[in-house]
């Protein structure tokens, strides 16, 4: 069945996907703001209000938020990005009306007290430290810092530790009412869910969310070829080298899809068997294409012994070089839709992943856009259209570089670090 699209009288959306056969259905509540959103002594507030709505509330406190859904077989939980928040939550069909009580209460009458956000901190502040022992997720962070050199999608969706250190509860109360509101929201439902309870539901529980909002000044992202280089105790140096890419209005994301697919989406694609089966000079290597508002990167990142990391990065230059060139088949193109198509088949599978999708498309798209649509988009791409993308993006050799790690004596192989 498809989506359908409701506005409440408070401008609140809700986004509903009926599925007969799901068992479950899954509700959450996203907003149109994360770390983008932020001033600099903001940094990571978005992901720490995330974490303030479960300690408590006027009617419940934090060991009942997650008895009331757990206790139930429910599921419950939450996200942080750079351009959204999420609350999320799946339960049995008769425990829909918990689920969104306990969203509502959380987003609209939030404890917030001065002992929970001290602790908090602490908390949060461990992630942080936390995070550093991960190099391979530390370095996208690290990389998207140097490809966006003072712009907002540069800063970690965490903090930074003083920023986070300083938080207060009037700054937290002062993010809510400015960006927690009914017009930046939407209510996303799918599964095994009637769109006519829903929607009284919401209208019943969300009717406090404060209805005034300024949305986010978009800019253009620029991107810069800068080099970063964070010496780290690790036994394996990880980099993600890349550049910028198009944003979420473009509509060569669809190609840009299939080249990250063909490049390193998977086991079968170009730097996976050249770099790792062939020459066994990693374990891990992989492609990410990431698409914001403002604009977007694609990446390569691999982790590899500092011996091995000379040629790691000469191996990867040279295969896009031959792409740049013009060597892609028509036959590894289609390789690339066949396996894109059934990953967004399968997606349809969980109604976590329909709840998810068709949230985040009415956020920023206004409408559901459907997977029989992107999938009708990627099918019309071909060879020729994927070489011109990878011309557009990595033609001119101007890469940004992220490292973490210890590289040979001699330094950073051919790039200089600073």
């Amino acid at each position: 069945m498809p989506a359908d699209i409701f506005v409440l009288s408070n401008g609140l959306r809700i986004v509903c996907e009926p599925v007969p056969s799901a068992r479950s259905v899954a509700v959450g509540v996203y907003l149109a703001t994360g770390s983008r959103d932020e001033r600099p002594h903001e940094r990571g507030i978005s992901h720490f209000v995330e974490h303030m709505l479960f300690k408590g509330t006027a009617r419940r406190d934090a060991l009942d938020i997650v008895r009331e859904i757990e206790g139930r077989g429910g599921y419950i939980n939450a996200e942080t990005d750079k351009e959204y928040t999420a609350f999320y939550v799946r339960v049995l069909p008769e425990d829909l009306e918990v689920a969104l009580d306990v969203l509502a209460d959380m987003l609209t009458a939030p404890r917030l007290h001065p002992e929970d956000i001290l602790r908090e901190k602490q908390v949060v502040i461990q992630e942080l430290r936390e995070l550093m022992d991960y190099p391979e997720e530390y370095v996208y962070d690290l990389f998207a810092q140097a490809l966006w050199y003072r712009h907002p999608l540069a800063h970690p969706v965490i903090g930074e530790e003083r920023t986070i250190r300083a938080f207060t509860r009037e700054g937290i109360l002062q993010v809510m009412q400015e960006r927690y509101t009914a017009s930046n929201a939407v209510v996303s439902a799918a599964g095994q869910v009637d769109p006519e309870q829903l929607v009284a539901l919401a209208e019943r529980f969300f009717r406090d969310l404060p209805t005034s909002h300024s949305p986010s000044k978009l800019r253009q992202a620029r991107a810069h070829a800068r080099n970063r280089f964070l010496p780290h105790p690790t036994k394996q140096v990880h980099f993600c080298m890349g550049t910028a890419s198009v944003g979420l209005y473009d509509e060569r994301k669809y190609t840009v899809a299939v080249l990250d697919t063909l490049l390193g989406g998977n086991m079968s694609s170009r730097l996976f068997q050249e770099v790792r089966e062939k020459r066994g000079l990693v374990y891990h290597i992989s492609t990410s294409a990431v698409a914001y508002r403002e604009g977007g990167y694609f990446a390569i990142h691999a982790n590899c012994s500092p011996e091995n990391y000379p040629q790691v990065v000469d191996v990867v230059l040279s295969q896009i070089q031959q792409v740049c060139e013009g060597d892609i088949t028509e036959e590894e193109v289609e390789r690339s839709k066949h396996q894109l198509r059934g990953a967004l088949l399968m997606s349809t599978e969980s109604v976590n992943g329909r709840m998810s999708s068709n949230a985040r498309s009415v956020l920023f798209h206004g409408r559901v856009i459907s997977v029989d649509e992107m999938i009708e988009r990627i099918q019309q791409v071909d060879a020729q259209q994927a070489v011109q993308v990878a011309r557009d993006l990595l033609g001119h050799g101007a890469m940004t570089l992220a490292v973490i790690g210890t590289l040979p004596e001699g330094g950073n192989g051919h790039h200089e670090g600073h």
